[in-house]
């Protein structure tokens, strides 16, 4: 019984998701984007729903991958898609957008029999690359207007095939996984997170995605200081 807790908290994951494709088909993609945001709220109280209640289910894990493989997969590819497909450049270069959404099913299934992922991340996590995705968007959606005529299929074409190369790449990444709060053992957490909390109050869209660039900018760079050192 305590197992439906967490398991409705996800499927109201899944139907942001399923909402968010409604709202990317009619071309609002800053309420598509509001849709990411809200399954990844979700995505993270059905964890931590689970863990207050002990209430783990190998179905409860099942039918998280499968809602974020709709809400941060298949939704942002989408997303990109009709985005492509309304700007000028090579007809049908559109669809390799949904390399994304590959990119993101792969990833999920890999992290879910990872064992070395369970301090931390190998790759971009989905629910990171969907809020970027969507943070663009709200930002284009809104103070961001003027870049819209600036865009070509092309750079559409060529961030996704980015962000699906971070999704898969064998990039250690940081995760905010406390086991104590103490500082020393949590010091490069704390910065990153102080550091976030500055560009968000600069700006609440596009500083969140440049919270996450400088994720991945900051695990690329604790990749190559070692051989930089050596």
């Amino acid at each position: 019984m305590r197992a439906a807790i967490p398991n409705a908290i996800t499927l109201g994951n899944l139907l942001l998701g399923c909402i968010g494709l409604s709202f990317a088909a009619w071309g609002d993609f800053p309420a598509a984007g509001f849709c990411i945001y809200g399954a990844a709220v979700l995505d993270f109280f059905d964890g931590f729903a689970a863990r207050l209640l002990k209430a783990y289910s190998v179905i409860g894990k099942d039918l998280d991958s499968l809602a974020d493989a709709v809400s941060f997969g298949v939704l942002p590819a989408f997303i990109l898609f009709q985005l492509s497909a309304s700007l000028p450049g090579i007809p049908y270069t559109e669809y390799l957008v949904y390399a994304v959404a590959l990119a993101s099913v792969l990833r999920l299934a890999r992290f879910n029999n990872d064992s070395r992922q369970t301090d931390g991340f190998i790759g971009l996590p989905t629910p990171a690359n969907a809020m970027l995705i969507a943070s663009l968007l709200i930002w284009l959606g809104g103070k961001g207007s003027s870049w819209m005529p600036l865009l070509e299929k092309w750079h559409i074409t060529l961030f996704a095939a980015i962000v699906s190369y971070l999704l898969l790449s064998p990039i250690p990444m940081m995760a905010f996984k406390f086991k104590n709060f103490g500082w020393k053992e949590n010091q490069e957490r704390y910065l990153f997170l102080i550091f976030s909390l500055f560009l968000l109050l600069w700006h609440v869209y596009l500083g969140l995605a440049f919270v996450i660039l400088a994720y991945v900018s900051w695990s690329v760079l604790r990749l190559l200081l070692p051989k930089r050192n050596s």
